[in-house]
């Protein structure tokens, strides 16, 4: 079929209406009626959050540069990517001072929402005195009893992705009783680093982290999108070309393969700003799903030619890729040179725009990658092999792409999710398994990260130091960071000093030789390159948006996926004076309106704590958070290869500090840790267990005297 034709049914609808969905705007007319209805106050956060959730703006978004990420820790690049307009703003460093561009409005927004909730009186919760201690444990102290009651084993993430689970994952896969290690769904969205017993670094995206441990079954499932070019050229050369052996040890299911339309369909939705997406092809690929168009594995082994053919099924998908052009008003030629002008578009991308018989390129190719490569991992009935593995008593590790809060079912935050249900009920549906077999009990360990909780994409973040699309409106990078020259121990007291008594966070700047930024902007950016964070990720090179703990977000995730939980990258807390818990959120609507969400008015000074009914992101947007300070322990850094730490006589009483932000954040999520990461080696974690409560009394004694005297200061 070929451009123009008029047997395009893309907005016609049919089977493809819900495809063509995908790539459209919204509708333009109504964004400058919205925008007028808002108050010159509302910050651009709220403004473009709102009516984003609304689909009424179209999805622009900024220019990155490419940033090597930090090698030493596990990551995960994952959700939808955020197309938030770049606003007009200096070049550099200067974009990012208070007095240039979007940083006005910020600021003036922040100032907005604190003169409404400064005086809000402090709740009750914010006088919880921490007391429990908590000590060091084995592995087989903590977590393999946990393992051993449970057949199916779940890591899924428990904020928005990049919270290190490879560790995780790796330690269960070293239980001698789990034998399988599998990917369910998702696809090479995510990104996750690991270091091999010979010292070489791997970047996987859709290989399981348990590949690289001996005598593991390894397992990508049906559910799962691959594009087998990608998938053969930068994930399995790594393993050929370390000499790594994999054809015994990892298997390949029925899985749903992206094709070079669906990254080119993310090309032009993303048309005015094609650096804003990582261009996997990741929505378009899941529409091709739910339209049952498209192709999974097992056809590129079956008959090209008839009606249930590859061929015939990709012409009918590519219908969307013509439509979409015709939309967006350009030709192939027009696309080509886009194209080429991306570093992200692969060469058999381009390939494929040049192609006659589009068709017939694509199927040759799978045939070169897939078919008639003896070097393709071997094929198997992933659902089958996992069932069977079961039913002989041993035990599956399911390693989960994503997280809870990027999951398609995450109703409070879907519009800023990935495609997958990548929450753990997701996972053990992809997985097939049987829920009801005796023994099966499904253990789920959440994993989480603190200090410096991030996220990437688009989106509600009440917890963050900058609103959500901050730097991708003012498209900042790594360099724009090490330019702005911030002093970390300055920047961190100066920032929780302007936590109130009553938990509010103060709006402040913060000045230095280079020049004078928002508060929270200095922050968020020094904290991003500190040495122990680099919060940048694997595949975008992006700026993570990072912030406080989250214990109503992790509160909502810990009542559906259960309470166990391991918490990454706790030894960055050796190189902070004070850091803060968020423990519920204040709703401020700077035109002091009512928004509603599943039938609850939420006013402005309306508190959502930890454990209530979460609303929905519309909500969200203009949530403030209501902190608890805790202290920091740099006296006792816990970095495994720290002296302090090497100097102890192990196991060790954790350090008080630790133990108090580990006790709040259990006490206000209903959490149970079970353990922390304090290195990025995949050993460098700690077990903790509780201590008995008597042996914690005199530290609920100090906590009491510490606050009398606090109380006294004021």
């Amino acid at each position: 079929m070929q451009p123009g034709s008029t047997q395009l049914l893309v907005a016609g609808g049919i089977s493809l209406g819900c495809s063509f969905l995908f790539f459209m705007g919204g509708a333009t007319e109504l964004t400058s009626a919205a925008k007028r209805c808002a108050s010159r106050v509302m910050s651009h956060t709220l403004i473009q959050g709102c009516l984003r959730w609304l689909r009424l703006l179209p999805r622009k978004g900024a220019a990155w540069k490419r940033v090597k990420s930090d090698p030493r820790i596990f990551h995960e690049d994952e959700g939808q990517e955020e197309l938030l307009s770049v606003r007009e703003h200096g070049s550099g460093v200067e974009k990012l001072l208070s007095h240039v561009g979007y940083n006005v409005e910020l600021i003036d927004a922040r100032a907005a929402a604190y003169d409404v909730i400064k005086d809000m009186p402090p709740m009750p919760e914010l006088d919880y005195i921490p007391s429990r201690r908590y000590a060091e444990a084995s592995a087989e102290e903590v977590l393999y009893p946990l393992i051993e009651k449970s057949a199916c084993l779940l890591v899924p993430g428990a904020y928005f992705g990049d919270e290190g689970k490879g560790k995780t994952v790796d330690a269960i896969a070293r239980h001698p009783a789990v034998k399988v290690v599998a990917r369910v769904n998702s696809g090479e969205n995510a990104g996750h680093t690991v270091i091999g017993e010979n010292g070489v670094k791997y970047d996987f995206h859709l290989c399981p982290s348990g590949l690289l441990t001996p005598g593991k079954v390894n397992v990508v499932g049906p559910e799962c999108v691959m594009d087998p070019v990608s998938f053969m050229e930068r994930e399995v050369s790594q393993l050929l070309n370390t000499g790594v052996p994999y054809i015994d040890r990892l298997f390949i299911g029925n899985v749903h393969l992206v094709c070079p339309h669906h990254k080119l369909l993310d090309l032009i939705r993303s048309w005015e700003s094609p650096n804003s997406s990582t261009l996997q092809g990741m929505g378009p690929v899941h529409a091709s799903k739910a339209s049952r168009l498209g192709l999974r594995l097992d056809h590129l082994f079956n008959p090209r030619e008839g009606p249930q053919g590859a061929r015939h099924r990709l012409e009918q998908d590519m219908q969307v890729y013509w439509g979409a052009l015709k939309a967006l008003g350009v030709g192939e030629a027009e696309l080509l040179q886009k194209a080429k002008a991306n570093s992200k578009i692969q060469e058999h991308v381009l390939a494929f725009i040049e192609a006659e018989d589009k068709a017939g390129y694509v199927l040759d190719l799978f045939d070169r990658y897939v078919v008639t490569n003896r070097d393709f991992p071997p094929r198997a009935d992933v659902s089958h092999l996992l069932r069977h593995s079961v039913a002989r008593g041993d035990k599956v590790l399911l390693e989960g792409p994503q997280s809870y809060f990027l999951s398609n079912a995450a109703e409070k935050v879907w519009d800023s999710g990935t495609s997958a249900n990548t929450d753990a009920s997701g996972m053990l549906c992809a997985s097939r398994l049987n829920l009801t077999a005796d023994g099966i009990r499904p253990l789920v360990i959440n994993v989480h990260k603190t200090p410096g909780s991030s996220r990437v994409g688009s989106g509600a973040n009440p917890c963050s130091f900058v609103p959500q699309h901050y730097f991708s409106s003012v498209s900042a990078t790594k360099f724009d960071f090490e330019t702005m020259a911030i002093d970390w121990r300055r920047v961190n007291k100066q920032y929780f000093a302007t936590i109130q008594p009553n938990g509010v966070v103060a709006p402040g700047k913060f000045t230095n030789s280079v020049g004078t930024f928002d508060l929270g902007v200095a922050m968020a950016a020094a904290t991003c390159i500190h040495p122990s964070h680099r919060e940048f990720g694997v595949t975008s090179g992006r700026p993570r948006v990072v912030g406080f703990f989250d214990c109503v977000a992790q509160a909502e995730m810990i009542q559906v996926q259960g309470p166990y939980c391991s918490i990454s990258a706790f030894d960055r807390g050796d190189d902070y004076d004070e850091y803060g818990v968020c423990i519920a959120y204040v709703f401020v609507h700077p035109q002091g309106s009512s928004l509603f969400s599943n039938g609850r008015e939420f006013k402005s000074g309306t508190i959502i704590k930890a454990g209530e009914q979460l609303p929905t992101q519309q909500v969200l947007y203009f949530c403030q958070p209501i902190v608890k300070k805790v202290r920091g322990w740099r006296d006792t850094p816990i970095f495994a290869r720290s002296s302090w730490w090497r100097s102890q006589q192990h196991p060790v009483v954790l350090p008080e500090p630790v133990c108090e932000l580990l006790d709040i954040i259990e006490h206000f999520s209903g959490t149970q840790v079970i353990s922390i990461g304090n290195g990025p080696k995949g050993d460098e974690i700690i077990y903790i267990r509780p201590m008995p409560v008597e042996s914690t009394i005199s530290g609920a004694v100090k906590g009491f005297a510490r606050r009398a005297t606090r109380e006294l200061s004021l």
